[in-house]
């Protein structure tokens, strides 16, 4: 690196992001509170070993942590989201948690039912038994990984009991596709607005989402209704296209619903 180079990092983001203060991340890696200040505040570059062992300690890359920069340059935007699955999130009567095999079989119930499925895009393979179930264990299995998939389970606040689903996926330039789900039983109760509610704000305040859309069709009146209810302005028409793999999706068009920081941020002060 030449000497006009400097190296800038997202540490203080990615630390908060997950619940820790300096003196815990400075734990974790061996150093003291005062190295970790000093490389979030630019007064001290890491060296490889270092580098490499935040990065460990985040589940992340180097490359997605520290970038070189020239001095006297505007830092870097940072548009990598970090999809941070959580523990989990109250959400008045309801919570968001990580999903488990014992959601299964309700998940099953769901996408085997032709009117909960009406406008989702997903396959016939994946409308099965069969289907669902790989649908969980890969997302479960995702969890460990450096890029998690962020579905999570809408459960009774009480029993635990699976009532949907919801989450969002990273579609780049700082920007997460979100959806909900629910089961029959658990609709026209205010869970899917609880739910999303809890979920903006772990999307713009742990994951550093810059925008959420949200893509349905006009037919889904409930889930036109929902997202504008949450204040998501609608952008416009949008058509999606089939992909292969364990989350191919047929073809569908419909209309697009955005929701950016700023506006939630607005609606949340009111």
């Amino acid at each position: 690196m030449s000497d006009d180079e400097k190296i800038d990092n997202r540490v203080r983001s990615m630390r908060k992001a997950r619940g820790l203060t300096q003196a815990n991340l400075g734990e974790l890696l061996g150093v003291s509170r005062q190295t970790i200040n000093a490389i979030e505040n630019g007064r001290y570059e890491p060296g490889l070993r270092l580098a490499f062992d935040i990065a460990r300690v985040f589940s992340a890359r180097i490359e997605d942590i520290f970038r070189p920069t020239r001095r006297g340059a505007e830092s870097p935007d940072w548009d990598a989201i970090m999809m941070v699955v959580p523990d989990e999130i109250a959400a008045g009567p309801v919570r968001l948690r990580p999903h488990t095999r014992s959601d299964i079989a309700a998940f099953q119930r769901f996408v085997t039912d032709p009117a909960s499925t009406r406008f989702m895009a997903f396959t016939e393979e994946q409308k099965t038994p069969e289907g669902a179930a790989a649908m969980i264990d890969a997302v479960i299995a995702s969890y460990e990984t450096e890029v998690p998939i962020l579905s999570l389970t809408i459960a009774d606040r009480a029993t635990d009991e699976y009532l949907g689903a919801a989450g969002g996926a990273d579609t780049g330039n700082g920007a997460v596709e979100v959806f909900v789900t629910l089961l029959p039983e658990a609709r026209g109760r205010g869970h899917a607005r609880a739910a999303m509610d809890a979920l903006m704000a772990h999307l713009f305040e742990r994951c550093g989402a810059k925008v959420l859309h949200a893509d349905t069709v006009r037919e889904n009146g409930a889930s036109v209704a929902l997202f504008e209810r949450l204040g998501f302005e609608k952008e416009g028409g949008v058509v999606r296209e089939a992909t292969a793999g364990p989350f191919a999706h047929r073809d569908m068009s419909g209309v697009r619903y955005v929701m950016t920081r700023a506006n939630h941020d607005r609606l949340a002060r009111r």
